[in-house]
């Protein structure tokens, strides 16, 4: 399977993320509350992999109701409920059957700038506790320029983008991503060459800030 069709969002660099293994694996994709009635595990099932759609449970709640009302077959997808800011993830994926012995493909896509900094390191847990040798983790990720104070940059795109509400916590620079990864026993994928995207502008210091949404792949060895 493919975390990206070749046609894409854009990207930089020449490694992408077809290199992950085609192999049949199980699939877990966390996922943010705006992203919950994707159908992507409907469209890319395949026979030999079941996929866990996780997700906030008055979302799944209304996900299985809709699916229910369109009597969709959902073979092989086990809608998961799940509050990343609390729950341990592993605990979750173990009590909806998923097997920690076979390879497993967790893509998190616009989910960890939602999540405070401690709920990111728990899931990162929670994943490496359920990841089997040749598993692979993918997540985008929010990425400001080195240099620049995290503890400052968040509040500012609170303050520019959100005026004050406040729904994103967590935006490091690539160097910090690569460090989290790595206490996490994952050694990110070509990472010298971002897979990105430029994503808002800020200002801060005196100038234009590009804050960047990168794609990190990592496979367990």
């Amino acid at each position: 399977m493919r975390a990206l069709d070749p046609a894409g969002a854009p990207r930089r660099g020449e490694r992408g993320t077809a290199r992950l293994p085609e192999v049949p694996r199980l699939s877990v994709f966390p996922r943010p509350v705006s992203a919950g009635h994707d159908d992507r595990a409907l469209r890319f099932r395949h026979s030999g992999v079941r996929f866990f759609d996780l997700d906030l449970p008055d979302v799944v709640a209304d996900k299985a109701r809709r699916l229910r009302a369109l009597d969709t077959d959902t073979t092989g997808v086990v809608l998961t409920p799940v509050d990343f800011a609390t729950d341990d993830v592993a605990d979750v994926l173990a009590g909806a059957g998923h097997d920690a012995r076979q390879p497993t493909l967790f893509i998190g896509e616009h989910l960890v700038l939602f999540l405070r900094p401690d709920a990111v390191q728990r899931l990162l847990t929670g994943v490496s506790g359920r990841a089997a040798k040749g598993s692979t983790l993918g997540l985008t990720v929010e990425v400001h320029p080195a240099g620049l104070d995290s503890a400052l940059v968040v509040p500012t795109v609170d303050e520019v983008m959100f005026g004050g509400a406040g729904p994103l916590h967590t935006i490091k620079d690539r160097g910090a991503w690569l460090t989290l990864f790595e206490q996490h026993g994952r050694r990110v994928e070509g990472a010298a060459e971002p897979t990105a995207v430029d994503h808002f502008e800020l200002p801060m210091t005196g100038r234009r800030v590009q804050i960047q949404t990168q794609f990190l792949t990592a496979t367990t060895g």
